[in-house]
């Protein structure tokens, strides 16, 4: 079995508001976030901002945390190693809550690509990597921990070249799954592209 992890990131300064609230399809970003992983993984570790995090509803396998010391409001990679710090499993899957169109069919999708010799399976759309999102080998905590120490942040410094990069646009009948929203324009057209 896998464990998952939702970032539900901070105070989203270019969306306006904290975007795990945000509204698609009459739910919340964050609750879309853990009805795309609630079949495929055991438990769900909801990384929260301490500004919101009593605002959450969680279910019985979510456990909604905070970034761990001394690496709070790092980024993606402090919430990765958070998680990774919590579990039990040997890969977790961390969905950042501003990719509404992500399901189960992609966590699926992408889980397919694993091979024993795979640290990670990230997304690549149009162009763009998607670092942030996909399938993590849990023994990736104690590289995760020495690049926070380091001070770099950046999630793509943690690859060293076991992962799998797909390319969505190439490889998936639904590329747009991957894409984030990180403005209301964003959202507007997504709810205008979408039904």
């Amino acid at each position: 079995m896998a464990d998952g992890i939702i970032l539900t990131g901070g105070m989203s300064e270019r969306f306006g508001s904290p975007k795990a609230f945000a509204v698609w399809k009459e739910s919340y970003f964050y609750e879309r976030a853990v009805q795309a992983l609630e079949t495929e993984v055991k438990t769900i570790w909801l990384i929260s901002h301490p500004s919101f995090a009593g605002r959450i509803k969680a279910g019985a396998h979510v456990r909604v945390r905070e970034d761990l010391p001394p690496y709070k409001e790092k980024g993606p990679l402090a919430g990765l190693y958070t998680g990774l710090s919590y579990t039990k499993e040997k890969w977790i899957f961390m969905l950042p809550v501003d990719m509404p169109l992500i399901t189960a069919e992609e966590v699926r999708f992408l889980a397919s690509y694993i091979t024993p010799e795979t640290d990670a399976v990230i997304p690549e759309a149009g162009g763009r990597l998607a670092p942030a999102c996909g399938w993590f080998r849990a023994d990736l905590l104690s590289r995760a921990e020495a690049q926070l120490e380091s001070g770099d942040y950046r999630m793509k410094k943690l690859f060293s070249g076991k992962e799998r990069v797909i390319n969505v646009n190439q490889a998936y009948w639904r590329p747009e799954a991957f894409e984030n929203i990180n403005t209301v324009q964003q959202l507007e057209e997504l709810n205008r592209k979408v039904n």
